[in-house]
């Protein structure tokens, strides 16, 4: 079930309007951690949501221990939230889901099997539960991506990864938008880092609607992507 080796691991969960939602899927990670017997801490990132998402994750560490909250003073958007939850993690591999719950435990087991042999193991939905907008513009963003720095996976933008911790030691990610999942493959990839990709369940939102989509943050993804872009060209000829 678990990839050898694979003693301690921080988890977490970026967290923006999801009160409802935390109280369902953080349970649910924490009992199957515990009872896999390793060393863990599960982190829920409070990306200065305006409702009790940050109250409701207090309580859930309460009651549950091995588990602690941070609390962004002010909303530093997904990728910034996700930036906070890699950093903080203090063992040796790293892993995240959204705090909405539309993603299983129960895929957890094969990111760890996955482990044994690569440093960034990344989801890909085989059940993709969003509508033909999204789809339509996460196909073109898949190949703006391609055109721009070479590489592509099956779903670059699914919320669930597993990290070894060391990878941050050795990369730095500026990307504050949804940019952030393509900015840490490409730059891992660049860095000799081995990646592996695993299917995983795509569940039905119950609470709340995406935070993600959107023309604001479809440009604030554009302008990341740009940046980095220009970086990269820039790095190359110097």
């Amino acid at each position: 079930m678990a990839a050898e080796g694979m003693e301690s691991v921080s988890f977490f969960f970026p967290a923006y309007h999801d009160e409802k939602s935390l109280p369902k899927i953080v349970p649910k990670f924490h009992s199957f951690l515990k009872k896999s017997g390793r060393d863990f801490e599960l982190i829920v990132v409070n990306d200065a949501s305006p409702d009790k998402s940050g109250e409701v994750a207090e309580k859930l560490a309460k009651k549950l221990g091995r588990m602690r909250v941070i609390h962004h003073e002010k909303n530093m958007d997904y990728g910034g939230a996700l930036t906070t939850g890699f950093l903080s993690g203090k063992k040796e591999f790293v892993g995240f889901t959204d705090g909405d719950a539309q993603y299983s435990v129960e895929d957890l087991p094969k990111f760890m099997e996955a482990m044994q042999d690569a440093d960034l193991v990344i989801g890909y939905r085989t059940n993709r539960v969003e509508g033909f907008q999204r789809k339509f513009f996460q196909k073109i963003y898949k190949l703006l991506i391609f055109l721009s720095f070479g590489f592509a996976v099956k779903d670059l933008d699914c919320s669930y990864k597993l990290a070894r911790r060391k990878i941050f030691d050795k990369i730095t990610l500026t990307s504050k938008s949804g940019f952030f999942s393509a900015e840490l493959v490409y730059k891992a990839k660049k860095a000799g880092f081995k990646i592996a990709e695993v299917p995983v369940k795509h569940l039905e939102r119950e609470f709340g609607s995406s935070q993600c989509f959107g023309f604001n943050r479809i440009k604030k993804t554009a302008r990341d992507l740009l940046r980095v872009r220009l970086e990269t060209l820039f790095s190359k000829g110097n």
